[in-house]
Formats: structure tokens, C-alpha cells, sequence
């Protein structure tokens, strides 16, 4: 999920077993089912707390453990304290389903399942019956409705229409908008109670196979929003929805945090006892088989895997198709190699050289003259897809500093990758602090990936009982107004000795003036990029002026077996020349320091840029 103008709360993931308590066909395509058990409320499991379930965002939504045979004796997983460890098999017998509403009295909530001619989960819940038993887990996070917005555009298909319902009977009194839903059939049609002041139409896709249809985006390109701000939601088939992504964002130009477009299903060829689903209640034939072992490895597979690594096309490919934005133009008509490269601002013959390779990729496919997107080129259209491969974004292009990793290595100095690689970090902190764009960009980095932990950062007993607080790093305005936010009524003061690390008036960092006498200090990405003696330097300042310290950053603990990890330990010493912290290192060095206590605490689902943070405590 994109940074967006919804509040948002992060939610620990807990598997819990419920029973079907009732069972009711809504329409001829839609039957919603009803479930219940103790396991909704507070309780214990493996010895850890059970929240009480949650669901206040109109779209959140539980993947349920689709009840089969082979799921009767399969290990689904382990409960952690902030999340489940799913059994990779048993993700293979998982589908995602909106909550459609919730009765805490009654430790119920339901969801609906639309009807399809064969589907894992519709085949299930088309034969289920009062009584039976059902495991979940989530919602893992919860987005209510946004503030201060004008107007609301809700766009979806039958797949998307149970959180369009769940907006409808949520919104409060004299909220106003527009809200287009297709079906497949009139009587498919549901009535609605809702007191918000809206116009609702009703598409009637007829005999138009599911996820060809073009109504919505017709319907969407009629719309006339009225002055003031729109906030658009819109989900359904993923190069259905596709252009109409484009248009809000392009023609219309609602910013990016106002517009949320998600493929919930993706249409793909028919393939026998095969199928897949996107985020919500669609299934259609594909070509991924459900439940099938992996293969055992073999030195042929060891040689494949190799080549795969060797390729220099893919990674260069798709950032380049991203950054141009080839996959939203010919989503909204532009299909050929004349009409991408005119709308792309590019050469044609280059642009047929970036269409072959994308092609090659399997992200396009041709005919004639005219290109089209495949399954595999919609991902990257997605809402959010293409956030961190936009080569126009300052920090994103700082990490393509790793492609001269050998002039570093040799010591040539100064990388020629990007504007800001070099060998010696004072050039990549100096170019932040005079490059407001760049600075801008990492900070946004920081923020895009802390939206997934920061609630749970806040509440980090260092934090959520201090009366006084510093922010250093990436962390800012936005983070300050979250701490206020979460505790109006202490009156705590909030201070930033510099905006971060990286910009003018570093004289606290640099040490011309001492650190504020605080609680506690909260750095964010704030040792990234420096040196080793730099970093120890600053921690000195803050640890004699604070109580006790919460220190987060992409730490790369586990960057010999997590690609993703060693991505970012690389591609941090090819930008600054110093190499990313593990949390190890960090505990060493406060302790080394005279922290009288140092501890490591895991934060989140487990995966992403920020997954530990370092609690240090001063005697």
C-alpha cells in the first residue's frame, strides 16, 4: 500500500478459528456468510496475548484458510507475537476477503463471496453450511475514511462491491460523492441503506465476460468532480482498472495520497483445475497450480538459477517501463510503438527497442503493430507498484549507485552512477543538505516504509511514556505530529535539534551545540550514511542528554540470506561509502558507549526496510 490520505493503524496478525453461524444469498452472484467464536475476542495463544478483532476500515480484509482435504492435517504455521509464520504450502490454500461487517457483541463478523464457475474459495463457500469451522488471520491493518476531503469517488466491480457497501453504511451523515459499481446482472443490484448524500450507478455488464468490460472507465471519464478535494477508491480486475488509475492520476491530476486503484483479481487464460486471486473475492482459471510441492532442486536447477542472476535486462527493463509510464499509456489507449513514444516524450525507434524488451520480459505482448499488457506488465501498473522503480525520483536513482559498485571497490573514487554515489559520505550528506529535492526523496523513502511499523515504534515504552522527545534522522513533521496525535492530553514537547542529518543547521549533529535535554531520543534512519566514528560521535551527544534512546534503521542483520536485505547493505556503501548498521552493531557501540542497557526488540509483520529497533537505557 501507497503512503494515503486515510488514517491508517497497523495491526498484529493472529490466526483465529471461527464457525459458520449463518448463511444468506444476497443476489444470485453474491452470498454472504456469517462467523463467530471465541477466538474474536481477548484471549491467550501460544502463551501470547490475543487482541480483540478488529475491523473499522471499509476495505480491510482476513485471508481465510480455504477448508479442503488437504488443509484437514496441514501445519499452517506458528503465531508470533506480531505475526503469524505462515507454512509457504498453506498460502497456497489462502484467499483474501473484505470484512463486509463486524458485531463485537457478538464476536461475529461477515464477508461476502461472489459466485463463480469453479474457484478454491467459491466452490467452498457455495457448499458450506452452518456449523462449519473456518481459520483466518488478519485485518492487518485498518484505513478509515478520509479527513478533510470534499468529495469521495468509490469505483469497483462485484469483486470490490462488499467495501463499497461496508463505505456506504460506515460514512457519517453529510458526506458526499459518487459511487459507479458493475455487475454482471440487473438483479445483481443491492439496495444499500447509507446516510451519506450520493449518487449511485449501477453498471449492468450483461453477456461481457467478467474483466473485459469497459463501463467503468467510460463511466469514470463522465464524471464532473465538483471544486474542492477528491479523495478516489477504485478496485476491480487489474487492466480493467488500469486506466482508469491513469486517468484519475493524469488527466484529472488528484494527487498520488488521494487515489487508491487496486487490482483485486486478474483475469488470465483457463488452464484445468488451476486458478488465481488477487486481493478480494474473485477467481478465474490461470496457470498456477494450487498446492503443487516444489521440485526437488537439481543441478540443473542450480544452473537456472544461476542464469536468472546473471540477467542485466530485467531490472534495467522495468525501471525504464515504470519511469516513462508505458504500461498506463497503453492502458489508456496508446498501442502503438508512433502513439507511447509521442505520449512518452521519447524517440519512436527507442521506443520499440524498450517494447521488444519488454515484450522479451513477458510484460507486453504484440499484435501487428498494436501492444496490449499482459498479467505480469499489470503488476506493474498496480497502485503503489512502481513507487520504488521510478527512476525520476531522486532516491530511487541514488540506489542505481550499486551498477558502479567496482569503482568503489577499486578505489576509484567518486561512482559515476548518480549525482550523489561517492566513495566518501560527506558528499552524499552534503549533497542532502543542499539538495532539497534529495533530501525530500529519502525522507519520503523512509516514511513510505515506516507507515507499516510506526504505531508500533510510538508505542515502544521509551516513547509512549516520555514527557519530552527529540527526533533525529529522517524522522520530522510528520512524525512529530503523529506523537502529539497519540497522546493530545500529556502536553509532551517534541524537539528537532536539525530537520535530519543531512540538511543545513547541523550544528547539534556536528556537535557546535548540545543535544536537548529530552526523555528520550528517537533516530529514524538517522545513522545511515554516516561513518562509523561519525555515527559513534552523535550517539555520545544524544546519550548524554537523554534517558534512553530508540534507534531504527534498515538494519541488514540478516543480508546473507535475505536478498532484499543485501540489496540494501550494497547499494547504501555504493551511494555513501559507509555500509548499512546490523542491530548488533549498533547494541555494541552503545554499550561501549556506557549504555546501562541495551536490547533489540523485533517490530512488525517481519519483513520490509524497518523490522528491529535499538532500545538503549542510561543509568
Amino acid at each position: 500500500m501507497p503512503r494515503t490520505s486515510r488514517p491508517m493503524q497497523v495491526l498484529p496478525i493472529i490466526l483465529r478459528e471461527v464457525e459458520v453461524t449463518d448463511i444468506t444469498d444476497i443476489t444470485p452472484h453474491m452470498r454472504r456468510l456469517t462467523v463467530a467464536g471465541e477466538d474474536l475476542s481477548v484471549g491467550m495463544v501460544n502463551g501470547m496475548p490475543r487482541p480483540q478483532f478488529r475491523s473499522e476500515g471499509f476495505d480491510d480484509h482476513v485471508k481465510l484458510v480455504i477448508p479442503t482435504p488437504e488443509t484437514e492435517s496441514l501445519d499452517v504455521g506458528e503465531q508470533g507475537e506480531f505475526r503469524f509464520n505462515w507454512n509457504r504450502e498453506a498460502l497456497n490454500f489462502t484467499r483474501d476477503y473484505t470484512v463486509r461487517s463486524v458485531d463485537p457483541d457478538a464476536d461475529s463478523f461477515a464477508f461476502d463471496v461472489v459466485r463463480h464457475e469453479s474457484g478454491l474459495a467459491s466452490d467452498w463457500a457455495f457448499s458450506a453450511a452452518v456449523g462449519d469451522s473456518l481459520k483466518f488471520a488478519g485485518p492487518k491493518t485498518c484505513a478509515g475514511i478520509s479527513e478533510g476531503i470534499d468529495f469521495h469517488l468509490l469505483v469497483a466491480d462485484e469483486t470490490a462491491l462488499p467495501a463499497v457497501g461496508r463505505w456506504l453504511e460506515d460514512a457519517p451523515a453529510g458526506t458526499r460523492g459518487h459511487i459507479i459499481v458493475e455487475v454482471p446482472t440487473a438483479e445483481d443490484i443491492q439496495q444499500i441503506p447509507t446516510a451519506a448524500e450520493v449518487e449511485i450507478d449501477w453498471l449492468v455488464r450483461g453477456s461481457t465476460p467478467p474483466g473485459e468490460s469497459t463501463l467503468l472507465y467510460e463511466a469514470v471519464q463522465n464524471v464532473d468532480l465538483p471544486a474542492g478535494r477528491t479523495y478516489a477508491w477504485c478496485a476491480g480486475e487489474a487492466l480493467t482498472v488500469a486506466p482508469i488509475r491513469r486517468h484519475l492520476r493524469r488527466d484529472l491530476g488528484l494527487p498520488k495520497e488521494d487515489v487508491e486503484v487496486l487490482g483485486y483479481w486478474r483475469k488470465v487464460s483457463a488452464v484445468k483445475d488451476s486458478e488465481v486471486t488477487g486481493h478480494e473475492n474473485a477467481e478465474v482459471a490461470a496457470d498456477e497450480s494450487v498446492g503443487s510441492p516444489d521440485a526437488p532442486e537439481s543441478s540443473q536447477n542450480v544452473v537456472s538459477d544461476v542464469h536468472e542472476m546473471t540477467e542485466i535486462l530485467p531490472p534495467i527493463i522495468t525501471r525504464i517501463a515504470v519511469t516513462l509510464g508505458i504500461g498506463d499509456l497503453i492502458a489508456g489507449g496508446a498501442a502503438t510503438a508512433e502513439a507511447i513514444a509521442a505520449q512518452a516524450g521519447i524517440d519512436a525507434d527507442g521506443a520499440r527497442v524498450v517494447l521488444t524488451a519488454m515484450c522479451a520480459l513477458g510484460l507486453l505482448e504484440r499484435e501487428g503493430e498494436t501492444y496490449r499488457n499482459t498479467q505480469a506488465g499489470a503488476v506493474l501498473i498496480g497502485d503503489g507498484a512502481g513507487d520504488g522503480l521510478n527512476l525520476d525520483d531522486p532516491a530511487v536513482r541514488d540506489l542505481f549507485s550499486i551498477v558502479n559498485l567496482l569503482d568503489l571497490l577499486r578505489g576509484g573514487g567518486r561512482s559515476r552512477a548518480t549525482a550523489t554515489s561517492a566513495r566518501e559520505a560527506l558528499v552524499w550528506a552534503e549533497r542532502r543538505a543542499v539538495d532539497a529535492d534529495l533530501d525530500a526523496a529519502h525522507r519520503n523513502r523512509t516514511l513510505e516504509h515506516l507507515q507499516y511499523v510506526l504505531d508500533i515504534i510510538l508505542d515502544l515504552d521509551p516513547i509512549a511514556t516520555a514527557s519530552s522527545i527529540a527526533l533525529a534522522g529522517d524522522a520530522g513533521a510528520e512524525i512529530a505530529a503523529a506523537l502529539t496525535r497519540r497522546a493530545p492530553e500529556t502536553g509532551r514537547s517534541i524537539h528537532t535539534p536539525a530537520r535530519s542529518l543531512h540538511t543545513p543547521g547541523l550544528r547539534a549533529h556536528a556537535g557546535e551545540q548540545s543535544w536537548p535535554v529530552v526523555d528520550t531520543t528517537l533516530v529514524l534512519a538517522g545513522l545511515t550514511g554516516l561513518s562509523r566514528a561519525d555515527a559513534s560521535s552523535l550517539l555520545t551527544r544524544i546519550l548524554a542528554s537523554s534517558r534512553s534512546l530508540v534507534i531504527v534503521e534498515p538494519f541488514t542483520d540478516d543480508a546473507e540470506v535475505d536478498d532484499h536485505q543485501a540489496e540494501e547493505l550494497v547499494a547504501t556503501f555504493a551511494t555513501t561509502g559507509n555500509s548499512s548498521w546490523t542491530s548488533h552493531e549498533v547494541r555494541i557501540c552503545l554499550t561501549e558507549l556506557g549504555a546501562e542497557s541495551v536490547e533489540v526488540v523485533d517490530i512488525g509483520w517481519g519483513f520490509g526496510r524497518f523490522r528491529r529497533a535499538v532500545i538503549a537505557r542510561r543509568s
